[in-house]
């Protein structure tokens, strides 16, 4: 959803959102391009297309460093295609990779927030020096592992699932737990259809008092 301050200045919406399905395997990305960079919507479309394309050709055992490793790459060969500079296109890269087994791997680059339910309720966690540093972590500056958080979990019974969003939304949470509790069972007992009428409804009609950025969102949820 574009947020008003990208309405008002007539900007394009920096975030793009992604889901695909393939053989025992399915993803989701949610990334938000930097809104200070020209280019940072295509950045963030093209981070959504290198992780389709990069992990339906991964076997789903690859490290973890390796897998962003080669979405890095071909996330700059898309953008030397097109002669756009890694800095003027600048994105996070947040993403889940899934099998049918519940299995999931969770990645993320930069701001932005990956929550899930499970066993028990959890997020992939931001590496605690990141919150003092003035450093930019995003497709783009960031270049070693260090700078991406990541985890697995496994979905294996239903009201388990995960939330992916970007920092329009994480940062004007105040009950992180309940958010995602209540929007995945939501997700469980209404068709996608009704869900993405709620969420836009949601979404447009946020409630923290002048809010401005865009705002995108991704589910996940175990239904078997």
């Amino acid at each position: 959803m574009i947020g008003p301050r990208n309405l008002r200045e007539k900007k394009l919406n920096q975030d793009a959102v992604m889901h695909r399905f393939w053989k025992n395997n399915w993803c989701i990305a949610v990334c938000d391009g930097m809104g200070s960079k020209p280019l940072s919507h295509i950045g963030s479309s093209l981070a959504c297309q290198s992780v389709y394309e990069v992990l339906k050709y991964c076997d789903f055992s690859l490290a973890e460093k390796e897998v962003a490793k080669k979405i890095y790459m071909y996330w700059l060969k898309l953008l030397k295609e097109k002669n756009i500079l890694p800095t003027d296109a600048a994105t996070t890269c947040l993403f889940a990779w899934g099998n049918r087994q519940g299995k999931v791997r969770l990645f993320q680059l930069g701001d932005g927030a990956i929550y899930y339910q499970s066993d028990n309720f959890g997020h992939v966690g931001v590496k605690s020096d990141d919150l003092f540093s003035n450093q930019t972590n995003a497709l783009g500056y960031s270049k070693k592992w260090d700078d991406w958080a990541y985890k697995e979990i496994n979905l294996t019974h239903q009201n388990h699932g995960i939330i992916l969003m970007t920092d329009g939304i994480s940062e004007d949470l105040l009950n992180e737990q309940l958010f995602t509790f209540a929007l995945i069972q939501k997700a469980t007992l209404n068709s996608v259809r009704r869900l993405k009428k709620y969420i836009q409804h949601e979404l447009i009609h946020w409630p923290t008092p002048q809010h401005s950025d865009d705002k995108s969102i991704g589910i996940v949820f175990w239904k078997k």
